[in-house]
C-alpha cells in the first residue's frame, strides 16, 4: 500500500511539473508574442512588415513622409515595438499591426537609433547628439548623456544597468538610469574616430568598436583593456553586427585602403580576427550598409542598400556566409535604415523605411 501511494504521489508531482514553464521558455520573450495578425500596417507609413525576407511588404494606411529615416525595436514587453521617425516617437500592442504617437521630439531623430532595454522599455540615443529620451510604457523622459555635446555609438541596457560606448570608445555605466555617468576601464586609443560599435547582449564586457583607417578594436573586460584585430588593420571600418545567437560571430562592412575594395568580413573569435565572406562584386557595399543579425540562426546576416537617387529603391539582401549564398529584394522605398526580428518567429520582419523626396 505504501509503495502505491508514493507511486501516486509520484505521478501527481509529474504531472504538476509539466505545467509549469521551463526557464528557458520563461526567460524567452519570443514565448509570449504573437505573430501578426493583419494584413495592412495602420500608420504613417515608416514601417511595415514581410515574411518573404523583403519580396512582399505589407501594404501601410500612411505615407512616408520625408525626410524620415525610421528605426524600429521589438521590445520584451509581449508584442509591444517602439518606432521613431523624423520628431516622433510611436508605439504598438498588438505585434505590428497598429501605431499609437507617444511624443513629438524636439530635434530630428534621423540620427538616432532605437534600443530595447527590459520589459517595457526602450532607449532612443544618437551617435552625434544629446540627450538619451527614455521610453517606458507609453511616458517618454529625456536625460543628457555621459559627453557634453557628444553622442554615442552603442547603448546596451539590462536592469538596473545601462552601458554606452562614447564617440572616443570610453566606455560609462549608469546605475540610475542615466541620470549619473561612471567611466569603465580607458578608450581603446588615442585620437580615434569611431564609425560603429557593438555590445555583446549576452556579455555587455565584451564591446567590439569600428574606427576610421585602423579597423577594429575589442574587449572582454569592459574597456579596461582592448585587442586590435587581424588582419584588418587597414581599413575604414563602417559597419558592425554581432549574432545575439552565438556571440563569438561578429560581421564587419568596411572598405580595404590597400585593395581599394569594399568587404563584409567574419569573425568567429568575437572580433579578434576576421576572414573575408562577401565583397563589392557580389552586393551594392557603400559607406556603412546597415546590418542585422538573425536572433536564431548564427550563420544569417541581414543587410539593406538603398538610395533616391535615380528613384533606384532598396534592396534587403539575406547572405548566410558559411556558404555564400545570397539573395536580394527590391522595393520602391529610398532605403531600410532598420530591421527588427518577431521574437516569436524571426522570419517575420519590421523594416523601418526611409523617405528622402
Amino acid at each position: 500500500m505504501p509503495s502505491r501511494r508514493l507511486a501516486a504521489l509520484a505521478a501527481t508531482a509529474a504531472v504538476l511539473l509539466a505545467l509549469v514553464p521551463t526557464p528557458a521558455r520563461a526567460s524567452s520573450p519570443g514565448w509570449f508574442w504573437n505573430q501578426p495578425h493583419c494584413d495592412t500596417v495602420y500608420g504613417d507609413g515608416s514601417v511595415t512588415i514581410t515574411e518573404t525576407d523583403g519580396a512582399t511588404l505589407a501594404p501601410t494606411t500612411g505615407k512616408l513622409q520625408p525626410v524620415t529615416y525610421a528605426k524600429v525595436a521589438a521590445l520584451e514587453e509581449p508584442n509591444t515595438l517602439i518606432t521613431i521617425g523624423r520628431q516622433s516617437i510611436q508605439r504598438f500592442s498588438d505585434a505590428g499591426c497598429s501605431w499609437q504617437l507617444l511624443d513629438k521630439a524636439p530635434d530630428d531623430l534621423s540620427t538616432y537609433d532605437v534600443e530595447p532595454g527590459p520589459g517595457d522599455t526602450a532607449y532612443i540615443y544618437s551617435v552625434n547628439d544629446q540627450p538619451i529620451h527614455r521610453v517606458k510604457g507609453s511616458r517618454v523622459t529625456t536625460v543628457q548623456g555621459p559627453v557634453a555635446g557628444g553622442g554615442l555609438a552603442a547603448l546596451a541596457a539590462r536592469p538596473g544597468r545601462l552601458r554606452v560606448v562614447a564617440g572616443d570608445s570610453q566606455v560609462y555605466d549608469s546605475t540610475d538610469d542615466g541620470v549619473s555617468w561612471q567611466r569603465s576601464g580607458v578608450p581603446a586609443a588615442r585620437d580615434l574616430f569611431m564609425y560603429d560599435a557593438v555590445v555583446d547582449s549576452r556579455n555587455p564586457d565584451h564591446i567590439v568598436i569600428g574606427v576610421m583607417s585602423d579597423g577594429v578594436y575589442v574587449t572582454y573586460d569592459g574597456g579596461r583593456t582592448w585587442t586590435r584585430s587581424r588582419p584588418v588593420e587597414r581599413v575604414n571600418a563602417f559597419s558592425l553586427a554581432i549574432s545575439p545567437a552565438d556571440p563569438s560571430k561578429v560581421w564587419l562592412e568596411g572598405y580595404d585602403r590597400d585593395r581599394s575594395t569594399r568587404f563584409i568580413w567574419e569573425s568567429s573569435d568575437g572580433g579578434l580576427k576576421f576572414r573575408e565572406v562577401l565583397d563589392q562584386s557580389r552586393a551594392d557595399l557603400i559607406n556603412g550598409n546597415r546590418m542585422w543579425a538573425s536572433p536564431a540562426d548564427p550563420d544569417l546576416l541581414y543587410f539593406s542598400y538603398g538610395t533616391s537617387f535615380a528613384n533606384f529603391g532598396a534592396d534587403l539582401y539575406r547572405f548566410r556566409p558559411s556558404t555564400g549564398e545570397l539573395t536580394k529584394n527590391h522595393n520602391r522605398n529610398d532605403g531600410i535604415p532598420s530591421l527588427a526580428f518577431n521574437p516569436s518567429d524571426p522570419k517575420i520582419l519590421y523594416l523601418g523605411l526611409a523617405e528622402e523626396r
